[in-house]
């Protein structure tokens, strides 16, 4: 009897069977190369913490004067799971949770937003505040811990070389979208100002402060620490300010040299990393939130072997 079915004819030709394999093996292998990979799927809800600084203010007072009328604000946003915050001197965290449906870009326009709606109820004296996307590629894929031999560099050099030349070049790779480098030795000028010397000429540190601020928009002090022999002042102006700065009259017969100490480099520290066992300057990277983690990271270390080289 002969048979009709479409399926008897096909295994009668076993090399039409073998073409259909071989090709479906190609477009996977294809697939498999093209496909983005992530170290873990996107399972997170999506997140968006909303940094607020206070200087001078209490945990108490942010707590009730902040983080609570925040909070009662992003709650009436649609698709809000849940909203809650942490609060220490002189700075709050609020973190925004969202549903699966709310698209994380939509998410963060709506609490910023939010922020605007409700600013002028806020006290006056808050730094603007920080709207921050939280997702699965906020963690870094890859941290380098930047040393030097013992006796061949400093931490300051150090630090300036990854903060300038490797983490621009990083920035440029394909995937990357942020660098940031921590560890301390962070250079700035520092303006040690004699007290005694300041009394001796009758000069006040208010008068001298402000001939310093108003001079130049590059002098941006950072905060002051007094004693009873000096003040210090912080500035993030670049090395080739240090000179205009020794030559800037406070009045018309007195420099700033005349009463202060004006060098380039480090005060202290207020952070510290260690790689393989020794104080080092970390480089952490961070991805696009659609590139490929693998890539990514061979990427990186590729440019990383023709820094050291």
């Amino acid at each position: 009897m002969k048979s009709n079915s479409w399926i008897e004819s096909l295994l009668k030709r076993p090399y039409f069977i073998y073409s259909f394999l071989t090709l479906f093996i190609f477009l996977g292998i294809v697939g498999y190369t093209k496909i983005d990979r992530k170290l873990f799927p996107d399972s997170n809800y999506p997140e968006i913490a909303v940094v607020i600084v206070q200087p001078g203010g209490s945990a108490k007072s942010l707590a009730a004067n902040v983080s609570v009328v925040v909070e009662e604000e992003l709650y009436t946003l649609d698709d809000i799971r849940r909203v809650y915050s942490t609060t220490i001197d002189e700075v709050s965290v609020i973190r925004a949770e969202f549903e699966y449906s709310k698209n994380l870009d939509m998410a963060s326009s709506d609490v910023t937003n939010s922020l605007n709606k409700i600013r002028s109820t806020l006290p006056s004296n808050i730094k603007e505040p920080q709207v921050h996307k939280i997702s699965t590629a906020t963690a870094p894929i890859l941290v380098v811990a930047v040393s030097a031999k013992e006796g061949e560099s400093d931490f300051e050099s150090i630090r300036e070389l990854a903060q300038n030349d490797i983490k621009h070049r990083l920035l440029k790779l394909k995937g990357i979208s942020n660098v940031d480098i921590f560890g301390g030795y962070e250079k700035e000028i520092q303006i040690i100002i004699d007290k005694k010397r300041l009394d001796e000429l009758g000069l006040d540190f208010a008068t001298t402060l402000a001939q310093i601020q108003k001079s130049s928009t590059d002098y941006t002090i950072g905060f002051i620490t007094n004693t009873t022999s000096r003040y210090l002042l912080k500035s993030s102006g670049k090395k080739d300010s240090v000179n205009a700065l020794k030559a800037l009259h406070i009045s018309p017969d007195i420099v700033l040299s005349d009463i202060a100490n004006i060098y380039f480099g480090h005060y202290e520290n207020s952070s510290a990393y260690y790689g393989n066992a020794k104080e080092a300057i970390a480089i952490s990277v961070q991805r696009s939130i659609n590139a490929d983690v693998v890539k990514t990271i061979e990427l990186v270390e590729e440019e990383l072997v023709d820094i050291r080289g």
